[in-house]
């Protein structure tokens, strides 16, 4: 057999062995819920940028005049670093809105279609 034909030729057997009652279980509606599964509410505040400039220092030996000089350099391009974060913050938070309507579609389309199976029952 052809790898190429495997998939097929599994798929038939698998019809095979359930015609013959190999698979008696149930499947449908079986769903594994994910354990580390985050709220939209959590992902939204994570997708805010927010950096704390009181964490910007340097460990090497006489790090006290790196930290000073990086800290300078921060104060002059802070309206730069503002304006960055802020249209990736603005781009993070479109993207949640956006996946969290498609998942409000794909809920509505999935009750449609459980409403429509019961009804031609």
């Amino acid at each position: 057999m052809r790898p190429e034909d495997a998939l097929d030729a599994a798929r038939t057997a698998a019809a095979a062995a359930r015609e013959r009652g190999a698979y008696a279980d149930a499947l449908e509606g079986f769903a594994i819920e994910p354990t580390d599964r985050v709220s939209t509410e959590t992902l939204m505040e994570w997708a805010v940028i927010e950096p704390d400039e009181t964490l910007m220092r340097s460990t090497r030996r006489l790090g006290a005049p790196i930290t000073w000089l990086k800290r300078l350099l921060l104060r002059g391009l802070q309206q730069h670093f503002n304006e960055l974060t802020s249209q990736e913050s603005r781009f993070h938070l479109h993207l949640l809105v956006h996946l969290a309507e498609l998942e409000d579609r794909v809920r509505t389309l999935e009750e449609e279609n459980a409403r429509l199976r019961g009804a031609s029952s």
